[in-house]
């Protein structure tokens, strides 16, 4: 049995030398036939931390479409054979120590989690991923806009509740209203703007909106503007209301087609009539 135990050891050795690439192409190929058993078998193959980050996000965004589009897709799987397979991948995630990485992870997963009904769970793990992307404002808005993608409203709203510095979520916030409005979504950006904390903040994000609209229908544009004027007058800080209000005036010369009067601005003069 000694020489049966080395012969095993050996090729199991061998086996976690292949390069990791060829692993990750193995990974592909399995997840291409549906086969989440092999390619999470795979995954254990893989030591870079990088890599393993990349076979574990294909193998949770496979599942994902198995689950959100089953007609597309030739995978035929209950409920209780994914969860089987959540369950395997669970470690998996956790041998991820990157911050960055992990975060990105867990909130796929609790993303899967919530499609499986499994709301404690998926609960645990998005507050795991919104705490580990503290910092990444990036990755903040990644998982937010995943959640508001899924149609998981309710769930973003209990992520946004849980970062710590509201401007940082302020400043992600702009950003997805800008990106859903620009998606012919208003109504999703509407309902992010509501989240914005910061007269600042929530003012940009009409600015942005505001230009985005300008490109169609230059009288909405010119309302937004005005709606944002409104807002800006509510920022504290004196030099920050200025540069806002610039940028305000600025927009709304443009579409009116006049050159911005920084004598008129200085001068506090209203915006030239519509």
């Amino acid at each position: 049995m000694g020489k049966l135990d080395e012969f095993f050891k050996s090729l199991k050795e061998r086996r976690k030398k292949r390069p990791e690439v060829e692993v990750l192409e193995d990974i592909e190929s399995a997840l291409r036939i549906g086969d989440l058993g092999q390619a999470l078998a795979l995954t254990e193959e893989i030591e870079t931390e990088t890599n393993r980050f990349l076979a574990l996000r294909m193998i949770l965004r496979k599942i994902l479409d198995i689950m959100t589009n089953p007609e597309e897709t030739a995978e035929q799987q209950d409920v209780q054979t994914m969860g089987d397979t959540v369950k395997e991948i669970i470690p998996l995630i956790n041998s991820v120590t990157h911050r960055r990485y992990r975060a990105i992870l867990l909130a796929d997963l609790a993303v899967v989690l919530y499609l499986l009904n499994d709301e404690l769970n998926g609960d645990f793990a998005l507050k795991t991923a919104i705490n580990l992307s503290q910092d990444s404002p990036d990755v903040l808005r990644e998982i937010l806009m995943e959640l508001i993608r899924r149609g998981l409203l309710r769930k973003a709203g209990y992520a946004m509740k849980m970062v710590r510095e509201p401007e940082k979520l302020d400043v992600v916030l702009v950003h997805l209203a800008e990106l859903f409005y620009r998606a012919g979504d208003p109504e999703r950006a509407k309902l992010i703007m509501e989240h914005i904390s910061s007269p600042f903040h929530k003012a940009m994000a009409l600015y942005y909106i505001a230009s985005i609209e300008g490109e169609n229908d230059r009288q909405k544009a010119l309302k937004i503007i005005d709606a944002a004027f409104k807002v800006a007058e509510q920022v504290n800080d004196p030099e920050a209301r200025f540069e806002l209000i610039l940028k305000l005036y600025d927009l709304k010369y443009s579409l009116l087609g006049e050159g911005l009067s920084l004598r008129e601005i200085l001068s506090g003069r209203e915006a030239p009539p519509q």
